[in-house]
């Protein structure tokens, strides 16, 4: 058995097994599709990945902006673009830090990608380009896992999650995982272990940390304050149900101050 070590997006191998854990998820695709048809133009999707909330957008007929760090990822985004009437322009660059020179209605950040800033220094950078980025009636949407559901007891043991085929290959690829916490520090520690048996049955191993700093509700309003933003809504669920100490997600609906 071989195994690399190697950053989360850096390759297209991963950005595959990427989509092989998430691509069939959709639960928030309607919820980020209501808010884009409450204005006109293009909207604008950070840490868009390989498209998996672009690429329903734009098949609905709305236009889109992805931006993400990851050429890989932004590759694959593209490769699969052939129904819809929506058009889609992709942006390679920092959630930090970029500027595109426009504004948009409406900036989102999809499944907990803004959580992979892990100083405040970052979360404050990320929030203020969206600001610059944002009309005056515009929002700026994301979800966050909510701190309550969070258990922050740290996993002994790596665990067995599926084994699935690979579907360019056919190759069996096993997923393990395991997880260290730290209430302390509001953080998360993901370790992902992917196992692919190839056909002349090597076992590969590709194996990534994906960090994420947890945020509480008021901790972001204070965050979205210093940013020029403020928080117009907060929901617990992409149904827009209520945010209650049930929630397992918060929704952050965040305007120009």
């Amino acid at each position: 058995m071989d195994s690399t070590d190697v950053d989360a997006y850096a390759d297209d191998e991963f950005a595959a097994l990427y989509d092989l854990v998430y691509a069939e998820y959709d639960d928030d695709v309607d919820l980020y599709e209501q808010f884009a048809r409450r204005g006109t133009g293009p909207v604008l999707e950070i840490c868009a990945g390989s498209g998996r909330v672009t690429l329903p957008l734009l098949e609905r007929g709305l236009d889109v902006v992805a931006l993400d760090t990851s050429a890989p990822m932004l590759e694959r985004l593209q490769s699969p673009v052939t129904g819809g009437t929506g058009r889609l322009r992709v942006v390679e660059d920092d959630m930090r830090s970029f500027d595109l020179g426009e504004q948009f209605h409406l900036v989102f950040c999809a499944f907990g990608s803004f959580e992979q800033l892990l100083t405040t220094e970052d979360q404050l950078a990320c929030l203020r380009s969206v600001a610059r980025h944002l009309t005056t009636d515009g929002r700026f949407v994301a979800e966050l896992r909510s701190l309550t559901a969070i258990d922050w007891r740290p996993e002994p043991a790596l665990l067995y999650e599926w084994t699935k085929p690979d579907p360019a290959t056919g190759e069996p690829i096993t997923k393990l995982r395991t997880q260290a916490a730290s209430g302390a520090r509001q953080v998360t520690v993901d370790t992902v272990i992917f196992d692919r048996v190839t056909t002349d049955g090597i076992v590969r191993r590709r194996q990534i940390e994906v960090a994420m700093r947890a945020i509480g509700r008021y901790e972001i309003v204070f965050l979205l304050q210093a940013a020029g933003l403020r928080l117009a809504d907060v929901y617990g669920d992409t149904d827009l149900s209520p945010y209650t100490d049930a929630s397992d997600r918060m929704i952050v609906v965040a305007a120009k101050v």
